[in-house]
């Protein structure tokens, strides 16, 4: 297993001041469960390729993809993308380290229809050649892809004259179908196995339909970002995740709290919490209550949730403060996270 501190937490100023509120928004980065608790023996995983036809189906596959216009590789190309993009997924995470093992010949169906299981005899020669704990199979690949067109009469100002024309929009809807199993040979069980639906879309303008069209990516392009989506989309739902999460802290109540947003922007908390805690139980119930709120975010960030909580708990109960209600429900959340969290990592 990777190291990695989960309660690590670094802050980043974003340029947006909400005004009506007196808050400074703020971003951290945080560490997200997996939505499927892999056991914890696994560790090393190897990533392959079943999705391609059996040679008895390559025929008919290539006939559809002669009817439907498709390219007749698109798929083959856009599965190995796939497989890259749960690679990059897991790799990025701290719970696996994952390689996608190559030159392989297994065959699947080539359709959204899954094949039989591997046999564990062979499931356990690759996981001891290779030196992984399990291997995950891409083992069904499709893609979908929808084009819509349409126009609007837009008002425009040329040589200083407003005038009317028409404009044209394009819009292409990728759709990957990508289905997954995870086999562990240590216990000769089928961990997961499980179909992704993903979509991406892209939109194109221009003073003409063809403009509108060659404003969109081609659909080769268009196909592989939507595979390289879809597997990391599967990561996120076996692997821990970092996600963007942003908090708001109240800037304005009176001038020491201006000081001490701008001890945040330079990453000096303590000093932001000893102006804070001087205002915890000000008569002033609005200033009080916003003093409250803000320790509770500086809770959070040393990775003190219970103590977060019981600080938004006052914000809310004593002072009234209505945005400590929703923070309240978020930090249990992410107490409840963070419980899974320590199962998942073996922490």
């Amino acid at each position: 297993m990777k190291s990695g501190n989960y309660f690590k937490l670094w802050w980043l100023v974003l340029p947006l001041f909400l005004g009506a509120c007196g808050t400074t928004s703020y971003q951290m980065q945080l560490l997200q469960p997996a939505t499927l608790t892999l056991p914890r023996d696994i560790k090393q995983v190897g990533l392959i390729n079943r999705s391609l036809p059996d040679k008895g189906q390559g025929f008919l596959n290539v006939m559809e993809g002669l009817i439907t216009g498709e390219s007749i590789a698109a798929d083959r190309e856009a599965s190995t993308e796939c497989l890259r993009g749960l690679s990059a997924g897991l790799n990025n995470g701290p719970r696996f380290t994952a390689v996608i093992i190559e030159g392989l010949d297994l065959r699947g169906t080539g359709t959204r229809q899954f094949p039989e299981f591997l046999s564990w005899q062979r499931v356990e020669e690759l996981c001891s050649q290779f030196r992984v704990d399990a291997l995950i199979a891409l083992e069904t690949f499709d893609s979908d892809l929808a084009l819509r067109e349409s126009y609007a009469d837009v008002e425009r100002t040329i040589d200083k004259k407003k005038v009317v024309v028409r404009e044209y929009y394009a819009e292409a809807r990728m759709n990957v179908n990508s289905g997954f199993t995870i086999y562990q040979p240590a216990s000769q069980k089928i961990i997961d196995r499980n179909v992704f639906t993903d979509e991406m879309s892209w939109r194109g303008t221009g003073d003409s339909k063809q403009q509108a069209l060659a404003n969109l990516p081609s659909k080769r392009r268009a196909l592989n970002e939507s595979a390289v989506f879809s597997g990391h989309q599967y990561a996120s739902r076996i692997s821990p995740v970092w996600i963007t999460a942003s908090r708001d802290v109240y800037r304005k109540a009176n001038d020491d709290f201006k000081i001490a947003a701008r001890y945040i922007k330079q990453d000096n908390w303590p000093e932001a919490i000893a102006i804070w805690k001087r205002y915890t139980k000000d008569t002033d119930h609005k200033i009080a209550g916003r003093a409250n709120y803000n320790m509770a975010v500086a809770s959070e960030v040393e990775g003190n949730l219970s103590i977060a909580e019981e600080w938004a708990q006052r914000a809310w109960r004593e002072y009234g403060l209505k945005n400590a209600r929703s923070y309240i429900a978020l930090l249990q959340t992410r107490k409840y996270e963070l419980e899974r969290l320590k199962e998942q990592m073996d922490e």
